[in-house]
């Protein structure tokens, strides 16, 4: 009986110290973040988080949502096309991804195309819902100020991470849990990874990451042809 008291008081006070030391970390990252005007677009939810976590309105719409990575370097790679398209939501049936997305207990999530870039919208409980935080997120980018972030996960091979690195621009980041460096762009986490990459990215947030460092680059405008 005593020893399960002392468990209890023992778990309440990692997790208050916890809470001090993201709190305390939060504050200091939001006074040395200078810049309010950046547009992240990232591969999945990790966007949404920084706004979050600097209570910043959401200058991107890519939020609550994530993309297989071939279909995301497409995006990222013709950015001002896909957000002028309309979203098309289709059936989890009709996804190519369809055998990952039942594998992942994920058929009753809304899944949209933009032009032949799917997206799956995680974190919205319909398409409705979907399409009205998409289409006023999109209106908010900043594309004097675009910061374009991939984790690897979701089909993110050595394949992938070269073409994403390949990009003509500046301003973008491949977070991976390797060590050993291949690209100039790659920063390392220290996260656990399955078959497919890295398990979970946003939590807890901001993990062993810089976000300072990385949010107050220099600016860089996304170009009005895309990345060729």
């Amino acid at each position: 009986m005593a020893f399960a008291y002392t468990e209890r008081k023992i778990k309440k006070l990692k997790k208050r110290t916890a809470e001090f030391f993201y709190n305390l970390r939060r504050k200091i990252v939001k006074r040395f973040v200078k810049r309010r005007d950046f547009s992240v677009i990232s591969n999945n939810c990790w966007a949404g988080r920084v706004y979050q976590y600097l209570d910043m309105p959401y200058l991107s719409p890519t939020a609550g949502l994530y993309f297989f990575t071939p279909d995301y370097i497409r995006f990222v790679s013709n950015l001002k096309h896909y957000l002028g398209c309309k979203l098309e939501f289709i059936k989890p049936e009709d996804s190519k991804y369809y055998e990952l997305l039942k594998e992942r207990n994920q058929l009753s999530v809304p899944v949209a195309l933009l032009d032949d870039v799917e997206i799956i919208f995680l974190h919205y409980k319909t398409p409705e819902e979907a399409a009205e935080k998409w289409y006023r997120r999109t209106l908010r980018v900043n594309y004097d100020n675009i910061i374009i972030k991939l984790w690897r996960m979701n089909l993110c091979t050595e394949k992938e991470m070269a073409e994403f690195a390949n990009l003509p621009f500046d301003n973008k980041i491949l977070i991976n849990n390797r060590k050993d460096k291949k690209y100039d762009c790659e920063i390392y986490a220290p996260l656990k990874s399955d078959e497919y990459g890295i398990v979970n990215d946003t939590q807890p947030f901001p993990g062993k990451v810089n976000i300072i460092k990385i949010l107050n680059k220099k600016p860089v405008r996304y170009p009005d042809g895309g990345l060729k």
